[in-house]
């Protein structure tokens, strides 16, 4: 397992009049960045373009559901060790556990894992993310997107998964 601490991104920022703006570069992990879309690099330094497969799965444990729709309690504890984020259990439903992100008081959803193939090789993301503001003026086209700002905890060449919980991302029952 190899921990990738800077990666080509593209950033788009989007404003209200229609309009985007992108930033591109070499970013580090543990940022915040602004709707990213990241690349890998090769060895020559040159952005692969190859087909990939992207899988995400939100890093919760639910009791609650179908035992192949979220991480079992003990998977949940596996990811965060391995992958070094915090889990709570929710105040009002026992069991359910979820992860967290405390930097910031508007990280108030799970993150999400993300499994990438690409040119026969695994990458994790470790990721979560929030409006830039709460009070955040927002169009419904906007909404549609999502969360704007998106918190890189990490990037892993080939991650340390069990099977189960690749099949898990996969969504393969």
């Amino acid at each position: 397992m190899k921990l990738i601490d800077n990666f080509y991104c593209i950033q788009t920022e989007n404003f209200g009049n229609g309009t985007t703006k992108n930033s591109v570069g070499i970013v580090s992990i543990k940022t915040e960045l602004i709707r990213p879309s990241i690349k890998f690099l090769n060895n020559d330094g040159n952005i692969i373009s190859a087909e990939r497969k992207i899988y995400r799965k939100r890093l919760i444990a639910n009791p609650f559901i179908d035992p192949h729709e979220s991480f079992s309690i003990d998977e949940l504890i596996f990811l965060s060790k391995t992958y070094g984020f915090e889990i709570e259990e929710h105040s009002i439903h026992k069991g359910y556990n979820y992860s967290i992100l405390r930097i910031n008081k508007l990280y108030n959803s799970p993150g999400e894992i993300i499994l990438i193939e690409q040119q026969g090789k695994e990458y994790v993301i470790i990721e979560f993310k929030r409006w830039a503001s709460e009070s955040q003026p927002r169009s419904a086209a906007e909404d549609s997107l999502g969360e704007n700002i998106t918190y890189i905890l990490g990037i892993w060449e080939s991650p340390l998964l069990t099977d189960e919980i690749i099949t898990k991302i996969k969504g393969d029952k």
